[in-house]
């Protein structure tokens, strides 16, 4: 580098900035590193648990319902509380005039926007203190359905289904929650203290701006135990178009950060994140976790382990690499943004590494038949420029 340095110099070159030269050199010496391999999951899963370290303190308190009324609504709703089933009720005189939640701002990013930004290939989760950590969320329910060997079913399960049913409020699965948007539900996972990352093809994109957004970390059955946040911005690098499938490009930028409207990582945490090296391809590092139609009715979470990325295809835009990374774990519809993540020597955190996207159209036992996430360097940048803008 040096070299080249003064070759230029000796060429004319006197303006060469060696500030940028320097951060050059950096980033090669970081590349050429060779990258740390996740925890197999055996081993994770073997850990013993975590008790809680403090109480969360008492005035905490989370949203569990809101009614969108028109600006000039004449009568407003007023809650009772019903001592019969001991429950709470919110009532509306008949005729109150309700609309849609809002909108919300999307924010396209271009390479200038993640120029020089710290934690661009990974950075640390958030375990929060009054909360237990376990390391394989506590099982409710084993699927219970027989595939024929050799036959395939519309979700995309590889025989034979291991997944199952969840309910589990400790750390980390409590960071992983259920979608809901005008397009339906899927996935999300807490990334920061109000940051949910999710797969753009969850969000009701439109001209103006990307529909509304309701994330409920820990969502089962209609049970919230944290409460649930509204998105106010969705921040990305490509908007997918699903509606005749996604093709490659778009799996590889299927990823969006929404800013949600309160810190809800200070009460669930968040996950870590990390790029994906094709190093780890083969390996069984990750979990990964959905809300998905076929089992539950998007009403519970599934769980599935061990898993691994078996390959990996790079494609561009705008200077940014995103990846499509192949994988035969089971998935179905409602996965979709679902996390996989790995965890790295004794860190209490999981890191993403990935974003649930599609499944194959005609599965096979080869890339043409995998089912496939999207990650890699555009989905740190991503999320890197979302901790940094909105903190």
């Amino acid at each position: 580098m040096r070299r080249l340095l003064d070759e230029l110099r000796d060429a004319g070159a006197a303006s060469v900035d060696e500030e940028v030269l320097e951060r050059f050199e950096a980033r090669v010496r970081e590349l050429r590193r060779p990258p740390t391999r996740p925890t197999h999951v055996d081993a994770v899963e073997d850990r013993e648990d975590e008790e809680a370290e403090e109480q969360l303190s008492p005035g905490t308190t989370v949203e569990l319902g809101r009614v969108f009324v028109v600006e000039d609504a004449e009568s407003e709703p007023t809650l009772r509380f019903d001592e019969e089933r001991s429950s709470f009720v919110l009532e509306a005189p008949y005729g109150l005039e309700r609309t849609d939640p809002p909108a919300i701002e999307r924010e396209p990013l271009d390479p200038q926007s993640v120029e020089d930004l710290e934690g661009r290939h990974g950075a640390d989760g958030s375990r929060p203190p009054h909360l237990p950590v376990t390391y394989r969320p506590e099982l409710t329910e084993k699927v219970r359905r027989y595939i024929r060997e050799g036959n395939d079913v519309p979700e995309v399960v590889f025989t034979p289904d291991t997944r199952y049913l969840f309910r589990d409020p400790s750390f980390p699965w409590c960071t992983a929650g259920r979608v809901e948007t005008a397009a339906g539900t899927g996935t999300g996972t807490m990334i920061g203290r109000r940051l949910m990352v999710t797969a753009g093809h969850n969000v009701d994109w439109d001209d103006d701006g990307a529909g509304w957004v309701k994330f409920t970390p820990a969502f089962h059955a209609g049970d919230e135990p944290f409460g649930h946040a509204w998105g106010t911005r969705v921040v990305y690098w490509e908007r997918p178009d699903a509606s005749d499938g996604l093709s490659d490009q778009e799996t590889a930028f299927d990823y969006v950060v929404v800013v949600l409207d309160r810190n809800m990582g200070d009460l669930t945490g968040y996950a870590g994140y990390r790029t994906y090296a094709s190093a780890w391809n083969d390996g069984n590092y990750w979990q990964q976790i959905g809300y998905p139609g076929d089992l539950s009715g998007a009403q519970r979470p599934a769980f599935f382990s061990p898993g691994s990325i078996e390959s990996v295809q790079s494609r561009s835009t705008a200077g940014q690499s995103g990846y499509v990374m192949g994988h035969f774990m089971d998935t179905s519809g409602g996965h979709s943004g679902g996390p996989y993540w790995g965890w790295w020597d004794d860190e209490p955190w999981p890191r993403v590494v990935g974003v649930h996207s599609v499944g194959a159209s005609t599965p096979g036992d080869d890339t043409s038949g995998d089912n496939e996430a999207g990650g890699g360097p555009a989905l740190s940048d991503l999320i890197a420029y979302a901790r940094s803008n909105y903190p």
